[in-house]
């Protein structure tokens, strides 16, 4: 985490599914100048791997992040997991926050597309994690953009909270949740992702949200491409969170 600046706004960051809060480390420079990036590890991942997943831990631990706050504005995003756990919190506590950005978290969990990942976890467990570790490697780690993925692998992946994980995302996580979200929502992916494929819906769910498609990028894009990322988080945070300080919940 960057040191603190009491001027500026915390912004928290939720990493994805077997990855830890490092995969938002090139962030804390790249958004330097307009927020304080903090970014937790989620239970099941990083220094929390030992803990087991589940989406009232993982709230809990957004909870503890923003409480450092202080009185300063709080914008909370995640990717993919983390997405959907920072939608599970907004549903909750959204007063306490100044914006919400949704990266590669917009389809609906229980729908064809999501359930996906249901499968994708029960491979995984056959396989074992050694041989997930290297076939992540070979297709995430390759395209991964390099201070990125070195950071994610010092504190190391995490594959044993996948299948908690998303079943705990399908059991609780919807679009019905942003309804009563009152800060501006972003709704933030790639065209060629399939957890953005109902964008428009998430969007239109949020009473104050709105979609950007990023043609010819996909689930990862916030690994591969930081800095097309971080400025499309740059302008959210100057252009609609800059005056909103929500009241303490």
């Amino acid at each position: 985490m960057s040191a603190t600046h009491p001027a500026l706004p915390l912004f928290i960051l939720l990493h994805g599914t077997c990855f830890n809060g490092a995969q938002w480390r090139v962030y804390e420079q790249l958004l330097a100048d307009v927020a304080e990036v903090c970014a937790p590890d989620l239970p099941g991942h990083g220094a929390r791997a030992a803990q087991p997943f589940s989406m009232a831990a993982a709230r809990r631990v957004v909870h503890e992040a923003v409480q450092t706050a202080g009185a300063r504005p709080v914008i909370l995003g995640g990717h993919s997991l983390g997405g959907f756990v920072a939608m599970s919190y907004a549903a909750v506590h959204g007063r306490r926050l100044a914006g919400l950005v949704l990266m590669g978290s917009a389809t609906e969990p229980r729908c064809r597309a999501a359930a996906s990942f249901r499968m994708v976890a029960r491979l995984w467990e056959a396989m074992g994690a050694e041989r997930v570790r290297q076939m992540h490697e070979l297709t995430v780690g390759r395209r991964a953009d390099a201070r990125v993925w070195r950071a994610i692998s010092a504190r190391g992946e995490s594959f044993g909270a996948v299948r908690a994980a998303w079943w705990a995302v399908m059991a609780h996580s919807g679009s019905w949740q942003l309804r009563r979200v009152p800060c501006p929502t972003l709704v933030l992916g790639g065209r060629l992702d399939v957890l953005h494929l109902q964008a428009a819906r998430f969007a239109a769910a949020a009473p104050h949200g709105r979609v950007v498609t990023a043609p010819w990028r996909g689930h990862v894009w916030s690994l591969t491409h930081p800095e097309e990322v971080a400025g499309h988080l740059r302008r959210f945070v100057e252009q609609e969170c800059g005056a909103v300080h929500p009241p303490m919940a």
